[in-house]
């Protein structure tokens, strides 16, 4: 209605008169006043074709077909509306034709003005068919000229112009300006309020500039309309009721009414005054109080942003008091416990430093949040773009928070409704925060039902494809103005819900902003009492060729690798170029044979520039860095690489643990760290955590632990079966038919015979605390690689040693070592008697294959943690123990020339490659002889070198039974065993 009350009254007049024209030409039409050319046409059409059907038929039937060829041909030479003729036979095959009847005929056509066919029959049976085209009847779109239709295509349009023309010249004679003489124009012109002069039937007779001006209409046009046909908008506080219309119900002065008008993009407020004229008329002015307005409602928002965020603050305050102070408390309590001894046990203290670590990791957590708040306030926060994994982000937090959900007695569920994308490029950190806190929300607030992480696929690749990823709870659920709030920084979507379930109120404010710097967007559905579901939504950005995994592909590579991780398994890593730089040849073997094994492909270089050169020539997914390297070291290589424009991760590989080396580090361009001796595990754990992790061929086995990853373990020789029928030998419970678990038991024997030196040691040297350790360890360790023999001895020695009972301690170390010396492993031969008078091995001689070293009969060998039963483990031990020789006579040879800084390098490499092929023991003396040399100290230098030569005398080094020809190079597969 309103719209229809803003046309001009001339138009509608217009359009009145015409629509009664229209009406009357088509009860003219329907009548029969307008005859139907096309209808005619048409019937004379159809009789034609029907004639032509029946000579067609009499003169097929009686084989005139030449004839019927040549009337046709005239037919189509004499009827210009004919085009063509054609007749065809039942089977489709054309007898005769006049006309370009092939190129004009449209089989798809039913009969009507441009074609008719009709059927010919031949002895009482459908013989032909008969087909005709023929020219268009004209007119446009199908219609004639003279048909109704065209007629009133032509007058509308012609007559409204005329009625529109008329009724705009009638009333332009009717000027309602007339009522005011020109000098009161004039003078009203002059007032700084806008004006309005209406007559009895409230139309403007006469308005103001000011008014025109404000309202941003011409005062020629607001004369002649009524006041209400202007949008005037009623404020909702009033009665509704415009203020003219108020003074004629009431027939008094309307006086500083408050009334809007809405003017281009703003809104104008002006304050009203309508006067009634005797009768006549109205007065009606208008003050523009806008800018009073605008600044009252910018006083109130500032007031209440200002309140909201005093409010915020504290609530804020309140709650990071609240949520710093516990896990504080915490830290200072457990510290002030051991500060003062407050511990029966070791046990106790592990427990209460877990405790303290627990409190530390939530302390940095609160801080975090509120860094990365800081970051995304300050426009500072950046988002990398690199080739991520989606399923493993998403397994990933599902099985680190299904912890947290088995504790609440819910269920935490993946689930996949689309193929996706196997690689999609974004931030996989920033991505893994969010879905983290969300699925973490979703815990906190269910304390029923289940959390349910659906993933999918949704737009084409015509309408920007993205991954949604929907995190469904059955928990407390919010209402729409909880809703409106919760993204809010500080702000939660109840008061009590940080007494009730703990939290800070920035997690969703951050994830949003998060998910809106990965160019995607986080939103909230929810009802309370029954659930929620947030929404994040994420462009694909995957290349056109990318390989996709379906729903089924998906829920199969999960359930491998949660096989795998049940059977204790490592990570298996993806078939990417890795490279190793490292000028310690051990080390350098180890790492390739490790990261091979895992899957990778690895290359190597020995220094710095090596390095550079390699990196030059080849595209390698992840780099590991030697810190320490002749030539070029790792710092200033990373330097380079990085100011060449390189990404790629460098993983620093250092002996030095102090505190600013990984500073040192990661100044130098590393994106990570570890120390020297390699741990294995942290290895692949940190390479993995770049390039990410593979998946097991079928041809391989489901686990792979560490000793998987070593070749499977020679045939049992003869005298190994002696021995293991043997009635005083210990079989482990496990399954020795299967490598892997054969691997972890002579593993555990291996490490086994240097804990026991060292619990003599500490016996000696009435360290019980060592003694208590090493014994806890055993009583734990025993049983679970299938040798619960241990478990009652390691439990009484532990006990002994609480007491410090010297004898009791050496008469259970003597049962241990009776125990280690019975047990038998298929493939490794038993560990000496304890008391027994078994020498030790002695120097090969110069014909045997086997490297050992000679001892005092009363020291232990120490032998390598590594696993034995490889032959490619035992090539690396050999050619670090040949290297070790040579770097032994040097360092002797340098510290009697007082090279201090050569024999600290050469410590250094020790220091690292000792504990890399598993002899531990000279990590401790070797760092201590780098300190020494540093402080150039001759005689504690010598002393921890000598200390260094007698470790060595006492190595026991893996012999190979070669079964190759002498050619063959010496890291070749071997049978390999320690002897």
């Amino acid at each position: 209605m309103k719209i229809f009350q803003r046309i001009p009254i001339r138009i509608r007049i217009s359009f009145g008169l015409v629509g009664l024209m229209v009406g009357s030409l088509l009860v003219a039409s329907a009548a029969g006043f307008f005859p139907n050319e096309q209808e005619e046409i048409l019937r004379g059409r159809a009789k034609l074709c029907e004639t032509l059907a029946i000579s067609g038929t009499a003169m097929a039937s009686s084989g005139q077909i030449d004839n019927l060829n040549v009337t046709l041909a005239s037919i189509v030479h004499r009827d210009p509306q004919v085009v063509s003729i054609g007749l065809r036979s039942r089977d489709g095959n054309m007898i005769v034709s006049a006309g370009p009847h092939e190129q004009r005929w449209n089989p798809g056509l039913e009969n009507g003005m441009d074609q008719m066919h009709v059927p010919v029959f031949r002895y009482g049976e459908r013989w032909g068919e008969l087909q005709i085209t023929f020219e268009s009847t004209g007119g446009i779109l199908g219609l004639n000229y003279w048909a109704p239709a065209w007629l009133l295509i032509v007058l509308v349009p012609a007559c409204f112009l005329q009625f529109s023309f008329f009724l705009r010249k009638t009333l332009e004679s009717l000027d309602p300006s007339g009522a005011v003489p020109t000098h009161v124009e004039k003078a009203f012109d002059t007032f700084t309020v806008g004006l309005f002069l209406l007559n009895s039937r409230g139309r403007i007779i006469f308005s103001n500039q000011r008014l025109a001006t404000l309202l941003n209409i011409e005062s020629s046009k607001l004369l002649g309309m009524k006041l209400r046909e202007l949008e005037w908008i009623v404020p909702d506080d009033s009665t509704g009721e415009l203020p003219w219309d108020q003074a004629k119900r009431s027939g008094e002065s309307v006086l500083d009414q408050i009334i809007q008008f809405d003017v281009a993009d703003r809104r104008l407020t002006f304050s009203l005054n309508c006067t009634p004229i005797a009768g006549q008329g109205y007065l009606v002015t208008f003050d523009d109080i806008t800018l009073i307005e605008e600044n009252k409602l910018a006083l109130a928002e500032a007031r209440d942003a200002a309140q909201n965020a005093s409010e915020a603050k504290s609530a804020f305050l309140a709650n990071m008091s609240h949520e710093i102070r516990t896990p504080l408390n915490a830290v200072l309590g457990f510290t002030d416990v051991l500060r003062r001894g407050l511990v029966s046990d070791s046990e106790e203290a592990i427990g209460h430093l877990n405790m303290i670590h627990t409190s530390g990791a939530h302390l940095l957590e609160l801080i975090n949040d509120i860094l990365d708040l800081s970051k995304i306030e300050a426009g500072r926060l950046q988002c990398e773009s690199i080739e991520t994994q989606l399923d493993l982000i998403v397994e990933d937090v599902a099985n680190v928070l299904n912890v947290r959900a088995h504790e609440k007695g819910i269920a935490l569920r993946t689930e996949f409704k689309s193929a996706i994308p196997k690689m999609i490029h974004t931030d996989p950190t920033r991505l893994r925060q969010v879905i983290t806190n969300l699925v973490g929300n979703a815990i906190k607030f269910t304390d029923e039902g289940e959390v349910t992480i659906v993933t999918k696929m949704i737009g084409s690749e015509d309408t920007s494809p993205q991954i949604q990823i929907d995190v469904n709870d059955s928990g407390i659920g919010m209402t729409p103005e909880q809703q409106s709030k919760i993204f809010e920084s500080f702000v939660q979507a109840d008061s009590t819900t940080t007494r009730k379930f703990g939290g800070t109120g920035l997690g969703l404010s951050i994830s949003r902003r998060l998910a809106e710097a990965m160019g995607g967007q986080l939103t909230v559905a929810s009802e309370a009492g029954v659930g929620s579901t947030f929404t994040i939504s994420i462009p694909v950005n995957a290349n056109s060729s990318q390989e996709w995994l379906t729903p089924e592909q998906i829920q199969s590579g999960a359930a491998k690798r949660a096989a795998n991780d049940s059977a204790g398994g490592l990570i298996r890593l993806p078939n990417k170029p890795i490279l190793v730089v490292d000028d310690g040849d051990a080390n350098r073997r180890l790492i390739e044979l490790v990261l091979s094994r895992a899957g990778a492909v690895v290359s190597s270089a020995e220094n710095g520039l090596e390095a550079i050169k390699a990196v030059s020539e080849n595209d390698y997914s992840i780099i590991l860095m030697d810190m320490q390297m002749p030539v070029l070291d790792g710092y200033t290589a990373t330097r380079r690489l990085r100011e060449a424009g390189l990404t790629t991760p460098i993983i620093a590989l250092t002996g030095n643990a102090m505190k600013g080396d990984r500073e040192k580090c990661m100044d130098a361009g590393c994106d990570d760290f570890l120390t020297k001796p390699v741990d294995i595990d942290n290895l692949l754990v940190c390479v993995s955590s770049y390039i990410g992790t593979g998946e097991s061929s079928p041809d391989e086995p489901q686990t792979t632990e560490v000793n998987a990853l070593v070749q499977p373990a020679a045939p049992l020789a003869s005298s190994d079966s002696v021995r293991f029928d043997a009635p005083s030998a210990i079989h482990p419970t496990l399954p020795m038919d299967d490598e892997d678990f054969r691997a972890i038991t002579t593993d555990f024997i291996h490490r086994l015979g240097s804990r026991l030196d060292q619990i003599e040691i500490a016996i000696k040297a009435n360290d019980f605390e060592t003694v208590r350790s090493d014994a806890h360890w055993l009583k734990g360790a025993g049983g679970t690689v299938g040798l619960p023999a241990f478990n009652e001895p390691a439990k009484s020695l532990e006990e002994a040693s609480k007491v410090s009972d010297v004898e009791r301690a050496e008469e259970l170390l003597t049962q241990i070592r009776d125990i280690h010396s019975r047990v038998v492993i298929p493939g490794m031969p038993q560990a000496p008697a304890a008391d027994s008078n078994t020498p030790l091995p002695t120097k090969p001689t110069s014909d045997s294959t086997e490297i050992s070293c000679t001892m005092e009969s009363d020291e232990h060998p120490i032998y390598s943690s590594l696993p034995l039963d490889d032959a490619e483990f035992c090539a690396i031990i050999i050619d670090f123990v040949t290297k070790l020789d040579t770097r032994l006579l040097e360092m002797q040879n340098l510290l009697e020339s007082n090279s201090f800084v050569e024999l600290s390098e050469r410590a250094h490499w020790l220091k690292g490659a000792g504990g890399t092929v598993g002899y531990g023991d000279f990590t401790e003396p070797a760092a201590e002889l780098v300190s020494a040399s540093r402080g150039c100290d001759f005689e504690h230098s010598e002393h921890l070198l000598r200390q260094i030569q007698a470790i060595r005398k006492r190595l026991v080094v893996p012999k190979i039974e070669v079964a190759h020809s002498p050619q063959e190079p010496l890291d070749a597969p071997h049978n390999c065993e320690p002897i």
